[in-house]
């Protein structure tokens, strides 16, 4: 176990994107980079999204009662709305304030999930660049549909919901891998089941550390 260290001062904030389909470990991973951040002494803010906002709460009830009965448009319209607020309200004066911000979900994932419902993957991303920070680094866990959908149905003892359909999660991850996999500030670690979770945190600190460390105020 790492031993908390004294406080560190950084320069600047800086955005981390922990993104993939459901099931892929999304929230253990941030979970587990926002503990070994603070055992370092890093200031953080760990952030989801959908929100826990008008908005956010929104778009938990389509996941729970079905997506077919709004538009495309207005479901984007749903989550736009919500990230809005994040920024605003969370994600903004987080980064002003200097902190290491984590989301667990970010417009990535608006990309993915709701052009599965016909809409231009690029025509999101533009929407969403124009009032959500572009990451520092964002991280991709991808995973094959089925491992994931026994996840959730196993591990966490659920019943997949309208946003996690084999087919749709399928169009998710190809648009993931599509749309981000040739960044420079993306990378995609592979979350496959013989992988525990031990070696994905591994690989996203050594991804982390250095992107901290060159921001650290000295």
């Amino acid at each position: 176990m790492l031993k908390l260290v004294g406080r560190k001062r950084l320069k600047r904030g800086v955005l981390i994107a922990i993104e993939g389909i459901d099931g892929a470990g999304k929230t253990t991973q941030s979970e587990i980079l926002a503990k070994r951040l603070t055992e370092k002494g890093y200031p953080i803010r760990s952030l989801h999204e959908p929100t826990e906002g008008k908005w956010g709460k929104k778009i938990k009830e389509l996941a729970k009662n079905g997506r077919h009965q709004i538009e495309p448009e207005t479901e984007l319209d749903y989550f736009y709305f919500d990230r809005l607020e994040d920024v605003e309200k969370n994600i903004g004066p987080s980064l002003k304030e200097k902190k290491i911000v984590i989301m667990d979900r970010y417009y990535f994932s608006s990309v993915a999930y709701q052009s599965g419902r016909g809409l231009s993957p690029d025509h999101i991303e533009k929407r969403n660049t124009i009032i959500a920070p572009i990451p520092d680094i964002t991280i991709i866990l991808d995973l094959d549909p089925e491992v994931a959908l026994t996840r959730i149905r196993h591990k966490r003892n659920m019943t997949p919901n309208h946003f996690e359909r084999k087919k749709h999660l399928t169009h998710v991850r190809k648009v993931f891998l599509e749309q981000f996999s040739d960044r420079p500030n993306v990378k995609i670690i592979e979350g496959d089941r013989n992988r525990s979770i031990e070696m994905v945190a591994s690989e996203i600190w050594n991804i982390v550390e250095p992107i901290v460390e060159k921001v650290e105020e000295t």
